[in-house]
């Protein structure tokens, strides 16, 4: 399980083998829930290092893929509040995204070399795309940190949503779906995330840019955690909900769900009353 978390492999086994860390650290003591990350992250970490080169981001992503989950789900059974471990998973984020670009001498221009040889090796293999090669590649280098982030906490969020609903499968049958139908950023951080929307569209800068891509993120499960709010109380077909899980796995359209979803997320934080039960 653990070697499935190879970049090389599908996402959702990333998704899968973090989540039973999170299940540990939900049913048993912390302690158990760090021996299983760990045995998982050099099992990743032997995969990884067979297909690439060695180096500190090996160490740094294995560390936020396997125990930055584990850590949420300790912190959900201290809480018992999912929302809490929501709004800390994005703060976590935005906080290691700002360390980042405080660290690197050029954040941008790490992407770029990358960028270029994938670039090549498109041309190579026969997909061209049009427009500015240089435009293309510089657009695509300001919004690489935040995209990657971006994942990150869909990865890591993911799989606290993933072990919470299999212990609560266990335990406590229907009480993940109430907790995830509660899930909101609330004011302070949605007026946060507003601010910092106005200040992406008026500014050049790649680390507010890439701030933005994890605000989006947290938005789209908020939205989808509004549609399962619209679903259980009659608002919303079944099968409106399923063509929205569908729509999420099929690549042509993925993109444009998640923009409805957070859509639909930044409007349900500002709209729903703060006293309402889902």
């Amino acid at each position: 399980m653990s070697g499935a978390l190879s970049p090389q492999l599908p996402l959702p086994f990333l998704v899968i083998a973090a989540a039973i860390a999170v299940l540990v650290a939900l049913r048993f003591d912390l302690r158990y829930a760090v021996g299983m990350a760990f045995t998982a992250g050099l099992s990743a970490s032997w995969v990884v290092l067979s297909l690439a080169r060695p180096g500190g981001w090996l160490v740094f992503g294995v560390g936020v893929l396997f125990f930055g989950p584990m850590l949420l789900g300790w912190l959900l059974r201290q809480t018992g509040s999912l929302n809490l471990a929501f709004q800390v998973a994005l703060l976590s984020m935005a906080v290691l995204l700002i360390g980042l670009f405080v660290v690197l001498p050029d954040p941008v221009g790490i992407w770029r070399e990358q960028l270029e040889l994938a670039w090549t090796s498109m041309a190579k293999a026969g997909l061209r795309i049009e427009g500015d090669r240089e435009v293309i590649i510089a657009a695509w280098a300001r919004t690489m940190w935040g995209g990657l982030a971006a994942l990150s906490l869909g990865t890591v969020f993911g799989a606290v949503l993933l072990g919470r609903w299999w212990q609560s499968l266990l335990d406590t049958p229907g009480s993940f779906g109430v907790e995830y139908r509660q899930l909101r950023l609330g004011r302070a951080m949605g007026i946060a995330t507003t601010l910092l929307f106005i200040v992406a569209l008026l500014t050049d800068s790649a680390l507010v840019a890439s701030l933005a891509w994890v605000a989006f993120a947290a938005l789209a499960f908020q939205g989808l955690a509004a549609a399962h709010r619209s679903k259980a109380v009659g608002r919303l077909d079944r099968g409106w909900l399923v063509a929205i899980y569908v729509l999420l796995i099929v690549l042509p359209v993925t993109s444009f769900v998640v923009l409805m979803l957070a859509i639909w997320g930044f409007a349900d934080n500002w709209l729903r009353p703060r006293t309402r039960s889902a």
